[in-house]
């Protein structure tokens, strides 16, 4: 039987998440698809800066847990497997999202009228 990484998260017990660290974690990974979503909206209404904030923070996020999913994935002696399929693309996604974010908070800004201020 294969679950998603949310309905693992819904298994009450699983892997010692119990109590506010385990609801701080639930949250924590549902509050990723907005997040992604409202980054890809500040995005389209031309808000690149606070966009690449998001996008920092979700690969940060996603990235970690993808890069230990697969990393776990691997185990024998796991109780639950892990197939590396979804942690390797979301690993994958994440990095991309992060260099991409980087390059945007790094990048000069430039403007429409050049140096001067003034109209062409």
């Amino acid at each position: 039987m294969t679950r998603t990484s949310y309905e693992v998260l819904a298994l009450r017990g699983f892997a010692g998440l119990d109590g506010v660290p385990g609801e701080l974690v639930r949250g924590t990974w549902v509050g990723l698809t907005p997040l992604a979503a409202c980054s890809v909206l500040l995005w389209a209404v031309r808000f690149p800066r606070i966009a690449s904030c998001g996008g920092l923070i979700f690969g940060t996020i996603a990235g970690t847990v993808a890069a230990l999913a697969a990393v776990q994935g691997g185990s024998e002696a796991a109780l639950v497997g892990i197939t590396a399929t979804g942690p390797v693309v979301t690993l994958g996604g994440a990095v991309l999202a992060i260099a991409g974010a980087i390059t945007v908070l790094t990048a000069k800004t430039r403007t429409a009228f050049g140096s001067t201020g003034g109209a062409p």
